[in-house]
């Protein structure tokens, strides 16, 4: 029987090994620079072409390549502390206790982040967007990985969790429309009504401030109510996001001018006293 050279098969093992954990940390290279050209490609299509969000979407994508990274480093560091003869279970053990009781611990933190980066990937709001979310109404100052600040009407600045706005109604997502209701009595006939609008109409476009804020010119939507001494017409246009309250006021500014500018009668309603009771009349 040969004898068995000791020495010359530790270092056999040895070069072996290293070979194996040279092999292992280049598939993990490889494998790292795929991932990383992934994840900047699936976040390459969310840019805007102004570059509006790229700053949030490049830190995003940084963020979720340096735990794929974590995940990938400590998965090799496993196998090679196995490949020495170190006992990793009780290594693996005790990172799975700690990661569930940090879980456990932080769930809403966790669910504001996840919510925060679909938000910001799905482009469902920005900032500077009057939106309604939450119970609150109001401009977007600040959008946040775990909040999101909304500036009201009042000037009251809410802060908000991520994880819990569920419903966001953008209302500067989009061509806007605006409405405007007219009571007019019928000494003001139909087409008289729709003269009025349509001369509004021209003087809302020619305004140089605001016109340009307009997609769809003013028109008449048609009569919404008939009443014993009067009828509800609604006008409706569309103006780019942002704009639909201020072409809104000046154009019932510019309703009210013609109304009076033809000495025509509008329904006014006010409010008398009868028996101790509040009545609503129309004169």
């Amino acid at each position: 029987m040969p004898d068995i050279d000791i020495n010359q098969l530790i270092k056999t093992n040895i070069v072996k090994d290293i070979i194996i954990i040279l092999i292992i940390l280049v598939i993990s290279k490889i494998l790292l620079d795929s991932l990383s050209h992934l994840i900047n490609k699936s976040f390459s299509n969310k840019m805007d072409v102004d570059g509006y969000r790229k700053v949030r979407i490049e830190t995003l994508s940084k963020n979720l390549y340096t735990v794929i990274r974590f995940i990938v480093g400590f998965i090799i560091v496993m196998i090679i502390l196995d490949m020495l003869g170190i006992n990793t279970r009780s290594i693996i053990a005790t990172a799975g206790i700690g990661g569930v009781a940090i879980a456990f611990g932080a769930q809403t933190l966790v669910k504001d982040i996840v919510t925060g980066v679909i938000i910001i990937v799905d482009d469902t709001f920005r900032v500077g967007d009057w939106i309604k979310t939450a119970g609150v109404e109001g401009t977007v100052e600040t959008l946040g990985m775990r909040h999101t600040k909304i500036r009201d009407y009042d000037g009251s600045l809410h802060t908000i969790p991520n994880s819990q706005i569920t419903n966001v109604q953008n209302l500067n997502s989009g061509p806007m429309r605006f409405d405007c209701n007219i009571y007019l009595s019928y000494d003001v006939s139909y087409e008289e009504a729709e003269d009025i609008v349509e001369t509004v109409s021209k003087k809302l476009k020619a305004d140089k401030d605001l016109g340009k804020y307009i997609i769809q010119d003013v028109s008449v939507f048609g009569i919404m109510e008939i009443r014993e001494s009067s009828y509800l017409l609604r006008t409706t246009g569309v103006a780019v996001p942002g704009h639909q309250w201020a072409l809104g006021r000046e154009e019932r500014k510019l309703i009210i001018d013609e109304i009076y500018g033809r000495a025509l009668n509008p329904s006014i309603q006010v409010v008398a006293i009868a028996k101790g009771k509040e009545i609503n009349e129309e004169i």
